[in-house]
């Protein structure tokens, strides 16, 4: 059965989203400028199946039904896949053709076992969707790819670059999409899980398998990371919300631990192509959120806090002018070729990662035990936290941070007293510093504005420095009363 890679770009709705303009704007592409457009219109159902990695679906075009499952290989990333697929024409009763279905491959049988169970639709069932698809074969560098643009009332268009994995698939299928991107209004494509949402999207929790490699766990969590970042950005779509932002730069700072912890596949296409952009990606949101937090949360205790409140509201509505402008800027970054670019050399970049074999494999459960406790001792041996100074105590703050994330990501070897306890002290440790941190930071801020009087000014100096007193002394309360993490003794 032959395998095939994957990139899947989603309209970026920066243009009517017409199937006929799209293709248009595809066929004005070298690559598809000599390929005939096939057009078609189907049914497709999801039938539900409890299989990790497989996927199971109902297609019904002018009356004839086909049952295509797709087997997806390795750890799916967000808008990149590997998957090996079976199709199989489907009578009237489809029940019964799901049993046949299953008996026909061993590769079936298991994951197809019970899909019988869930041939008509119900309640639990994902509804039919009428979908308009067009497809191109191309020929990219000697490689044979197949375009298909698809189209339904409940998705955004669909581009998806599949091609036969042999050598140099890999190559085209990315080349083509920078050019797809470059020429047209497409990005990447978030997972399935948060293609239609909205709201914000938070960190997923990870369960790495215990037998996984070093190599797996980093694809794995790398993976989760971008879900996170691409179901946010997908979501603001509609409306780009201060949650949103504070969950795109979570993403941000999760990857940069990841990087931090995995230090030796940081690479020179990972320096050259990606590094830069996410800096300058990573700049916005963190101005963006700091005024959030500025004009949202400490400007408000400032005003609760003072004995006429009145005098605030105007240095609130200066710092919300700021805010607003800040956030614009994400808005505008997130629509902007520059970001396509970016999280399409990020999937790139990963995909290939993820290709590659270690000639030694280490078992993650090793190497997260070694970075746990490394990253443990930083904060453990500080000395009391009441008598560093400001930039000192930050660091902690940050060495906090990174550890608590090395515990979100290998928590299905941790202890239960690690993942309760002292997960939790390691966030309020990190939430304690970082009032005093944003604290500072405020004063600082707040001294830059025109409209500041010399009362605030000093006002938010002073708040400052009671802060930091005691939020240094909580600091080292949470701080000694840490315990070591450890992993589970079973392993």
């Amino acid at each position: 059965m032959t395998m095939w890679v994957e990139v899947t770009l989603q309209s970026s709705g920066s243009h009517d989203g017409s199937t006929r303009a799209l293709a248009e704007d595809l066929q004005r592409i070298a690559a598809f400028a000599g390929a005939t457009p096939l057009s078609t219109r189907f049914a497709t159902r999801e039938i539900p199946l409890k299989a990790p990695g497989w996927r199971l679906s109902v297609e019904t075009l002018e009356g004839a039904q086909t049952l295509c499952a797709v087997r997806i290989e390795g750890a799916p990333l967000p808008g990149f896949m590997r998957y090996r697929t079976f199709a199989r024409p489907a009578g009237e009763d489809l029940a019964a053709s799901l049993i046949e279905f299953a008996e026909a491959d061993d590769a079936l049988r298991e994951p197809l076992a019970k899909a019988s169970q869930h041939a008509e639709p119900d309640t639990d069932a994902t509804p039919e969707r009428e979908v308009e698809r067009i497809e191109w074969r191309i020929d990219a560098g000697g490689a044979d790819i197949l375009a298909t643009l698809e189209t339904s009332a409940q998705t955004l268009p669909t581009l998806r670059l599949a091609a036969p994995a042999v050598n140099g698939a890999l190559d085209a299928v990315f080349s083509v999409a920078g050019e797809v991107i470059d020429a047209a209004p497409f990005c990447i494509a978030p997972d399935d899980a948060h293609a239609s949402e909205t709201g914000p999207v938070h960190a997923a929790k990870l369960d790495l398998p215990h037998n996984a490699t070093r190599r797996e766990a980093f694809v794995a969590i790398a993976s989760s990371v971008a879900g996170q970042w691409f179901g946010n950005a997908a979501a603001s779509r509609t409306g780009l919300g201060d949650e949103h932002v504070h969950q795109l730069r979570v993403a941000q700072r999760r990857l940069k631990t990841l990087l931090k912890l995995f230090r030796d596949y940081v690479d020179d296409a990972w320096n050259t192509r990606i590094a830069p952009d996410l800096k300058w990606f990573g700049d916005l949101l963190g101005a963006a959120r700091d005024w959030d937090v500025f004009t949202d949360k400490t400007l408000p205790a400032y005003a609760e806090a003072d004995d006429s409140a009145e005098r605030w509201q105007t240095l609130i509505a200066a710092a919300d002018v700021k805010r607003r402008v800040a956030r614009d800027k994400v808005r505008d970054a997130l629509a902007s070729k520059r970001y396509a670019r970016l999280t399409l050399a990020f999937v790139e970049w990963l995909a290939r990662v993820a290709s590659q074999e270690d000639a030694s494999p280490m078992r993650f459960v090793a190497y997260a035990e070694k970075r746990i406790r490394k990253d443990y001792r930083r904060i453990a041996r500080v000395a009391d936290l009441t008598s560093l100074e400001a930039h000192e105590r930050h660091r902690v703050r940050i060495h906090a941070k990174r550890l608590r994330y090395a515990l979100e990501f290998f928590r299905s070897v941790t202890s239960r007293r690690t993942r309760k306890d002292t997960a939790k002290l390691l966030g309020e440790l990190q939430t304690v510093l970082g009032e005093a941190n944003d604290a500072a930071v405020a004063a600082d801020r707040l001294a830059s504005i025109p409209e500041a009087t010399d009362y605030q000014r000093g006002f938010a100096r002073a708040w400052g420095a009671a802060s930091a007193k005691k939020d240094a002394q909580e600091g080292e309360r949470l701080l000694r009363s840490m315990h070591r993490p450890r992993l589970k003794a079973s392993i």
